[in-house]
């Protein structure tokens, strides 16, 4: 119940912008302290997966398949997100040590950081006209900019369908 009041606090103070965003979701994060590897894997196998639009993971694997890099940059944190069975050549999510949030959250322009980051190190360029970007919200548009295709996820049904 404490770390609930506690998120509840910081929920306020958020809200009438007195702590960051980041306090606020290291607190709703408090159960990863208690868990252990297994325990993690255990819950992204339990409680993600069956959330997993099927369709939109084929849709990754054609993608793949087709010669494409395939990148998931996510706010959900690395901490579970490691145990992903995606097809996928790199995961980018929000790095944790325990339910502490470690610099920033994988989130709009961050994003874009973190991808270019990524494309640096590998020496990868991004083909604007050729390369596509999926996402379920509004707040990834930085990191759908920087393709021509962008495809939206809708969260509720899973329907993919163009940006608008």
């Amino acid at each position: 119940i404490f770390y609930l009041v506690r998120s509840l606090v910081l929920y306020i103070g958020y809200k009438l912008k007195i702590n960051s965003f980041i306090a606020l979701k290291s607190s709703l994060l408090f159960p990863i302290d208690k868990m252990s590897d297994k325990e993690l894997e255990c819950f992204y196998q339990e409680n993600i997966i069956p959330r997993y639009y099927l369709h939109v993971v084929d849709e990754l694997k054609r993608k793949k398949e087709e010669g494409y890099k395939v990148i998931i940059c996510t706010a959900s944190c690395e901490a579970y997100m490691k145990y992903h069975q995606l097809p996928i050549d790199c995961l980018i999510a929000t790095q944790t040590r325990g339910s502490q949030i470690i610099g920033k959250n994988c989130k709009n322009e961050h994003k874009v950081t973190l991808i270019n980051q990524y494309l640096k190190d590998k020496n990868y360029e991004i083909d604007f006209d050729h390369s596509y970007a999926y996402s379920d919200s509004y707040s990834d548009m930085p990191m759908l900019n920087m393709v021509k295709n962008k495809v939206r996820i809708e969260l509720k049904t899973g329907k993919i369908m163009e940006w608008s």
